[in-house]
């Protein structure tokens, strides 16, 4: 359908929009680049360094592989998520793992990545494994209100096991024992969000109220535009609703994810080790949990840089880790440094997907 000139915004008003956007993410970094500042800036840099190299080298290499664990389960859960017979043999393993590095990669990245990987995800869905658009829609939905689910029983989990370690933190971090209540609060926050957008998602009607909604736009070329993908609202709402019959691989899926949380408190608790920490997989808990529900609220910070490295050094000394500043920022480092490594995988995965993967049947 072509547009004219009037029917789109003046290149004013995308200009500030683009130039809006940009400010936006420069600030993210900012943000970042100063709170990680001022986290390292009051170290002994040079005691972390030696603390990092009294670690042997085949043990920091080992420090990659909860990560690769963590990414390996995440991407089965997408399999059994997007993969659907009707549509054919489901996309081998492989390509659902390079989508899984390729956004991850993105999402720890770049300002607000969260919000572009699932973009991303929505493209590669089909270039790569030949989800058609209106299944990735209701499945990357599905995806969503399952991390929701599982993030909530992982903070159950963690409560279960270290209420009493975040009564310990909880005054000299706020000064009062609100601290464990308020993960209470966000626990049930996620699972009353994990549980409504399941229920509106799997009812298979919210994409048809969508497109009511979006035929009361102004505009008679705008009213033309959404009509004309009439029928990619209804098969979202088709998708979504035998989506929910699928119980079973919705539960596994639900399951592995529940499984990548674990292992990423396990792999703080196995840096901490490395550093020759003495904290119990409680306290790692404890605090894992809070740093994520952190590092999420602060989702313009690429990777919740320094936002939640200044939280683990916070929680250590909290936690009466001696010369907590100084292992907390060999913690840092080393969990940065790990992170750059799957990021760097993850952008050559991303970038050089066009060439080492042929589409997938019926992509476009």
């Amino acid at each position: 359908m072509t547009l004219l000139a009037h029917d789109k915004p003046p290149p004013e008003a995308r200009a500030r929009a683009g130039a809006g956007a940009i400010a936006v993410k420069w600030l993210g970094v900012a943000v970042a680049a100063a709170a990680l500042w001022s986290t390292l800036r009051g170290a002994d840099l040079p005691g972390a360094g030696a603390l990092i190299a009294s670690a042997s080298a085949p043990m920091m290499a080992l420090a990659l592989i909860p990560n690769l664990v963590a990414r390996l389960l995440q991407t089965e859960a997408s399999r059994r998520v997007f993969s659907e017979r009707a549509f054919g043999p489901p996309a081998p393993f492989g390509r659902y793992l390079s989508l899984t590095l390729s956004t991850e990669a993105l999402t720890m990245s770049v300002p607000a990545g969260a919000a572009l990987s699932e973009s991303v995800t929505f493209f590669l869905l089909h270039r790569w494994c030949g989800v058609p658009g209106p299944q990735a829609i209701a499945g990357i939905a599905a995806r969503r209100s399952l991390i929701l689910l599982a993030n909530a029983v992982y903070v159950a989990i963690a409560l279960a096991l270290g209420f009493g370690h975040l009564e310990r933190a909880s005054g000299p971090l706020l000064g009062a024992p609100w601290l464990p209540w308020l993960v209470v609060l966000s626990g049930l926050g996620l699972l009353a969000a994990a549980l409504a957008l399941a229920g509106a998602l799997f009812s298979g009607t919210v994409a048809s109220r969508v497109f009511a909604l979006l035929r009361r736009l102004p505009g008679r070329r705008v009213r033309a535009y959404v009509e004309a993908r009439a029928a990619g609202f209804s098969a979202t709402d088709r998708h979504a609703a035998a989506l929910g019959k699928r119980r079973g691989a919705l539960a596994a899926a639900a399951l592995l994810l529940l499984g990548m949380w674990l292992v990423e408190g396990l792999e703080t608790l196995f840096l901490l080790r490395l550093l020759q920490v003495d904290v119990s997989l409680a306290e790692v808990l404890s605090f894992e949990v809070v740093l994520a529900l952190l590092r999420a609220a602060a989702f313009m910070v690429p990777a919740g840089l320094g936002v939640q490295d200044a939280g683990y050094i916070a929680f250590l000394g909290a936690l009466g880790v001696p010369a907590a500043v100084t292992v907390g920022a060999a913690f840092v480092l080393v969990k940065r440094a790990k992170e750059i490594v799957w990021i760097a995988l993850g952008l050559l995965l991303f970038f050089g997907g066009r060439a080492v993967f042929r589409p997938a049947p019926g992509a476009a």
